[in-house]
């Protein structure tokens, strides 16, 4: 599926731990800002609006979800999620989905996968502040 579509997302590795840990013990952590998508494709048969949401999750963590935005294919979420990182697991993975009440599954509008590695320097002050657009 290809369209033009934009998630803003920023992104700020917020700790950094040193020394040995083992696989059950988080290295770090991200913060995760959704800021507003542009130019999502129609769902909603006949209105030319879809109800869009973002399912986001980093691995090893369980998933989060942002507000549902009604009827608007220009959303804006402005909306903060937190993530631990644990030893092996650093990919970020957003869906954008459109809400459809009454239907078993959600249509998906698009989706993305951020590695995670190299945000996060062996000290606190050298973690990285990035911003990304991620287009599908």
């Amino acid at each position: 599926m290809t369209f033009k579509s934009t998630i803003v997302i920023l992104l700020f590795a917020l700790l950094c731990l040193l020394g040995h840990v083992s696989a059950k013990t988080p290295v770090g952590a991200v913060r995760v800002d959704l800021q507003y998508g542009e130019e999502l494709p129609d769902k909603d048969p006949g209105a030319d609006l879809s109800d869009p949401y973002v399912k986001l999750w980093v691995d090893g963590n369980p998933k989060q979800k942002s507000k549902v935005v009604h009827n608007d294919l220009d959303p804006t979420f402005y909306q903060t999620f937190y993530f631990l990182l644990y030893p092996g697991f650093q990919n970020l993975h957003f869906e954008v989905r459109d809400r459809d009440p009454g239907h078993k599954h959600d249509d998906l509008l698009g989706r993305s996968v951020i590695n995670l590695n190299g945000f996060c320097k062996p000290a606190p002050t050298s973690c990285s502040d990035t911003a990304f657009a991620v287009l599908d």
